[in-house]
């Protein structure tokens, strides 16, 4: 974990820097090697800084229980939890095993070999999909020590209703740029360089309060419909001139779903591909918010340990937020 001088980052407008690199990359940026990409933000002073942050000691689980969604979304496969007994070696107790499990199936960081860019035919960085195949490049496991840092919540959702235009979360509708601007002048809150980026949209209540029924229903990938923020090239400068280190949500995709893998500007093509902009998904968000909105601070340390897995493609947070 290096240094960085946010001052001499590269603007978006000037990206990119390599001639090889596909329009509105950072390839390169943090050299040609690199595999961590945006979570190069996240400084030891920036950790250091976040410390700062911890005033009442409250801490708030930003992951799913395993198998919350039942059926698993996206068609994923359930897990099968079955406890172990030591009895035949005359000993009393248990070990777990998880059968079928995806470390995408709940709460989940979007690692940099998830998604490649179509046009491209390569991963963040030139990466090729032959090395994402057959090594460990990209993996996961390269965060495994990185993601800490100060976190920011924009609380869209309730900006949203309080101007009574409210998103109806179980639909594709859309945040804004605006929206998620506005409500962080709403909230008084600064988007500081090396942020890990919050954003509370309403799905993950919503889908928590939905019956049985229509859970099954929404389960399937071509059923699910569900909000998320506008995939425009100027979301992804702000986050970029902004120097966001990694933007999570509690909606399914962060982008609205469904979206056109075919659609050369969809979110997870420009964020993950292009700037190595990790995404997370299916963040537990309502009780952080509404401590947030009790004392009126929308900032807290963030401590984040995916997997310590080699070359995965994703990893549960298992992250918290820390007031």
């Amino acid at each position: 974990m290096g240094k960085i001088d946010f001052a001499k980052v590269p603007k978006f407008s000037q990206l990119p820097i390599r001639k090889d690199a596909p329009a509105d990359s950072n390839w390169g940026v943090f050299g040609n090697d690199d595999e961590v990409g945006c979570v190069n933000f996240l400084t030891e002073d920036g950790i250091v800084a976040a410390a700062g942050l911890v005033r009442k000691g409250k801490v708030f689980r930003l992951d799913t229980p395993i198998n919350y969604a039942s059926p698993p979304l996206f068609d994923r496969e359930p897990v099968k939890h079955t406890k172990k007994s030591f009895e035949s070696y005359g000993l009393l107790g248990f070990d777990d095993l998880l059968d079928s499990y995806n470390t995408q199936e709940g709460s989940q960081w979007d690692g940099l070999g998830h998604v490649g860019n179509m046009r491209a035919k390569a991963f963040y960085n030139g990466a090729t999909e032959d090395q994402i195949k057959g090594s460990n490049k990209l993996g996961i496991h390269n965060w495994a020590d990185r993601f800490v840092g100060r976190g920011v919540l924009i609380d869209a959702c309730k900006y949203r209703q309080e101007a009574s235009r409210p998103v109806n979360p179980l639909t594709d509708e859309k945040y804004t740029l605006d929206d998620l601007k506005n409500a962080l002048k709403a909230q008084r809150t600064e988007l500081k360089p090396g942020s890990i980026l919050l954003v509370r949209t309403g799905w993950m209540g919503a889908y928590l309060k939905s019956s049985a029924d229509a859970k099954r229903a929404m389960a399937p990938l071509n059923k699910l419909k569900a909000c998320g923020v506008e995939a425009s090239r100027d979301m992804v400068a702000w986050m970029w001139d902004n120097c966001v280190a990694a933007i999570g949500t509690d909606c399914p995709a962060v982008e609205p779903w469904p979206w056109d893998f075919k659609d050369d500007g969809a979110l997870h093509y420009r964020t993950l591909s292009l700037l190595g902009l990790p995404l997370g998904e299916q963040f537990v968000l309502d009780k952080l918010a509404t401590d947030c909105a009790e004392d009126q601070r929308y900032e807290f340390m963030l401590v984040s340990v995916p997997l310590h897995l080699n070359g995965g493609i994703a990893s549960p947070p298992n992250a918290v937020a820390i007031k």
